[in-house]
């Protein structure tokens, strides 16, 4: 049985709620977006707006997203059910920075560069010290449900960082193998001690609300 997302049941828990981004053009077309400010498409407006229905169920205290319009505008209909409309817009929750890649087909990158293209750009050590500084900031409050919307490469990239680094556990229903790119819109949930700042990993890439087990295809792209 898998992880059933609800409400945080418990007063020293502070429930992490991480949402991918709508679907964009570039995800189709597999261009790596990178720091680009592309848009949600349609599919991704459908796609907010299911998951803004499923997690109404949910009184969050606080919200968390990058700064870039696909994040923003997959947040609007998830606010639209809820009282709290406390926002905090972040570079630091952007997506990893591409480098000379960014805007490219990822098959080009490929072709050009080898499969470490990304390296071109930011390192993943920069990127997850840049979202441990929005995750800190989280845990050191006393909050009870928070959601944060950001990108697949970032999602991937920290909660590894969270499990290999930082010792978070994972729920007895996943590995380490299910810690890769996660399907537009996914939820992931993650459970952190208040007194003792220590975590679980309690799902990753929950799409059942879509309607299946939805996956990326190519792990490769973002």
């Amino acid at each position: 049985m898998t992880f059933e997302i609800n409400e945080n049941p418990d007063p020293e828990i502070i429930r992490v709620f991480i949402v991918r981004h709508g679907q964009t053009d570039h995800n189709v077309q597999k261009i790596l977006q990178g720091h680009l400010d592309t848009d949600i498409n349609e599919t991704g407006k459908e796609q907010a707006e299911i998951v803004g229905k499923y997690l109404s169920k949910i009184p969050f205290d606080y919200f968390v997203s990058s700064d870039l319009s696909r994040c923003q505008q997959t947040l609007i209909p998830i606010l639209s059910h809820q009282q709290t409309k406390t926002v905090k817009y972040t570079p630091n929750l952007r997506e990893r920075d591409m480098g000379k890649v960014e805007g490219m087909y990822l098959k080009d990158a490929l072709e050009k560069y080898g499969p470490g293209f990304r390296n071109l750009g930011e390192k993943e050590d920069a990127l997850c010290k840049r979202v441990e500084k929005e995750w800190n900031e989280i845990i050191e409050q006393n909050y009870h449900n928070v959601l944060i919307c950001t990108h697949g490469g970032v999602i991937t990239r920290f909660i590894n960082y969270l499990h290999k680094d930082l010792g978070y556990k994972l729920n007895n229903k996943l590995t380490p193998d299910n810690l890769k790119v996660p399907f537009n819109t996914s939820v992931s949930v993650i459970d952190v001690e208040k007194n003792t700042k220590r975590g679980v990993i309690q799902a990753f890439g929950n799409t059942l609300y879509l309607g299946g087990n939805f996956e990326v295809k190519d792990q490769l792209l973002r």
